[in-house]
């Protein structure tokens, strides 16, 4: 059996950089990345990784050592990352546009020796950490050169539990953790991956995902295991999304957060279902989107849940139940907690935990924070802090983080569910929703709207819109209107961001409700 066939199964016993010598020595011809008007060879771009991972081992840079990236999207920032993965450093991929305390937290934490960065992101780097400790090579993500050379360097053994990457979480409601990646975590999310596109032979996958997410980390490795080929774009863009696909023949498209309201938010045009494209993948599809984006695109939704910390993927939905994450993977079972850390009913809401058979797909935990990688990892189990419910036939139904959970008038509120709610208001583009302290008992609700173009922002009008569609514990108190949301590089809202001053905010409650 082919091994890279092999390495899509678990336990996962292989790493990136043997993936990347098995592609090499048996089809070095073979495009792997397209980007702009370059067609890259998988022998290209093994013939510089070599080069990086020798330039690196020659400055004295060896395993377990850190080397940050802080680059955009394209075929140099590949080849750094399996570069780096040869020579078995810690690879530390950075959002090119962090700056001030988010930048200074990151680098704190993970102390790198070497950074390649854009020439946009080196004074903020150099502002980070002013002690000067890090040496900073300037290069952006698409320079490749085809030309490189490996050198004589004697590269290390690298094993499926090292730890490969530091991959820092979004952070929306507090500072970024480092999730540390081993190998074996990289090629079981790259499986997941495949799984939740049907990868197959000669697929073509649109890049748009950042490679300091995880979602770009794996598509470049499942590219390697499943003869993929990956259209590498700099960023998401709306305009330029379907002219590509069209162009490339893309046949799998990966969202993420607000991606899919974004593309609907365009005119239809009479040739909206006039693509190539076979499956689109990824998290945050509300029902009324999925509804909405399969009409009118023709492409079937596969809504997925899963957390870096876990080899990205943990539950698919295979079956097309519409609202659910689906199904665990074969390699993870899914079960629900209660706040007692037992298993709540059937139907009920809990915490998601994850257990798995296989050792070594959840991470060793969150770099330099034990206490946060102790409430991570209990009793053989990984906590996600998630909230869920399953249905009868073991659909997961992903239903908010339990920090971004609030309690009113004695009953447990997900924002997730309230902002699912606000979203079929014809008037709403967007909404944000957050617990305040109430005058009496526990939470009230504000929320933050970006509404659609045209429609005047009328408080004491949605809220009884809301009255008269949603439960009474769910309508907000406090409403507040934005242009524009704050994101993470994942598309979440940064609510930590969001503005909670009650005195800007308008209070719809009736005044009979209010304390005088």
């Amino acid at each position: 059996m082919d091994s890279r066939r092999m390495a899509a199964s678990p336990p996962f016993e292989t790493t990136v950089g043997a993936l990347l010598a098995a592609c090499e020595r048996d089809e070095p011809d073979r495009i792997i990345l397209t980007a702009g008007d370059r067609q890259i060879t998988i022998g290209e771009v093994a013939r510089q990784a070599r080069a990086i991972a020798a330039d690196l081992v020659g400055r004295g840079i060896g395993p377990g050592d850190p080397v940050a990236t802080m680059l955009g999207n394209g075929p140099n920032h590949a080849a750094l990352f399996c570069g780096i993965a040869m020579a078995g450093a810690l690879w530390i991929p950075l959002n090119p546009q962090a700056r001030g305390p988010s930048l200074a937290h990151a680098l704190g934490v993970a102390r790198p020796v070497l950074a390649y960065a854009h020439q946009d992101a080196v004074e903020p780097l150099r502002t980070a950490m002013p002690d000067g400790s890090i040496e900073i090579l300037v290069t952006d993500g698409w320079r490749f050169d085809t030309h490189a050379e490996p050198g004589e360097a004697t590269l290390p053994v690298i094993r499926p539990d090292d730890v490969r990457t530091i991959m820092f979480t979004s952070g929306t409601s507090g500072p970024p953790k480092g999730v540390q990646v081993t190998e074996r975590m990289l090629v079981a999310s790259a499986a997941g991956t495949a799984l939740a596109s049907d990868c197959s032979d000669g697929d073509v996958f649109l890049m748009w995902e950042p490679l300091h997410h995880i979602g770009g980390a794996q598509v470049l490795v499942m590219a390697l295991v499943h003869r993929a080929r990956l259209v590498m774009v700099e960023r998401f863009s709306a305009s330029g999304l379907w002219p590509t696909v069209r162009a490339e023949g893309v046949t799998k498209l990966h969202y993420l957060g607000g991606i899919l309201e974004i593309l609907l938010k365009a005119p239809p045009r009479a040739d909206d279902r006039d693509h190539p494209v076979e499956i689109a993948f990824g998290g945050g599809c509300r029902p009324e989107i999925w509804r909405a984006f399969e009409a009118r695109f023709a492409i079937p939704i596969r809504e997925v849940y899963g957390m870096t910390e876990a080899s990205s993927f943990t539950t698919i939905n295979r079956s097309g139940t519409v609202g659910s994450t689906g199904t665990a993977v074969p390699w993870f079972e899914v079960a629900l907690c209660g706040d007692d850390g037992g298993a709540v009913a059937a139907g009920a809401q809990g915490e998601i935990t994850v257990t798995t058979a296989y050792p070594g797909l959840f991470t060793p935990g969150y770099l330099n924070a034990p206490e946060a990688t102790a409430g991570l990892l209990r009793d053989g189990r990984l906590h996600t802090g998630d909230l869920g419910r399953l249905d009868a036939d073991g659909n997961l139904y992903f239903l908010g983080r339990l920090s971004d959970s609030l309690r009113r008038r004695g009953e447990n509120i997900s924002a997730w569910e309230v902002e699912t709610a606000l979203a079929a208001h014809p008037d709403i583009a967007e909404s944000a929703v957050v617990g305040v302290a109430a005058e009496i008992g526990e939470h009230d609700i504000l929320c933050f709207v970006t509404m659609r173009e045209g429609s005047a922002f009328d408080p004491e009008g949605l809220a009884a819109w809301s009255r008269d569609t949603m439960p009474p514990h769910h309508v907000p108190r406090y409403w507040k209107a934005v242009a524009s949301f704050e994101r993470t590089p994942s598309q979440r809202i940064r609510k930590d961001r969001l503005d909670r001053d009650l005195a800007t905010a308008t209070d719809t409650a009736p005044a009979r409700n209010r304390t005088p």
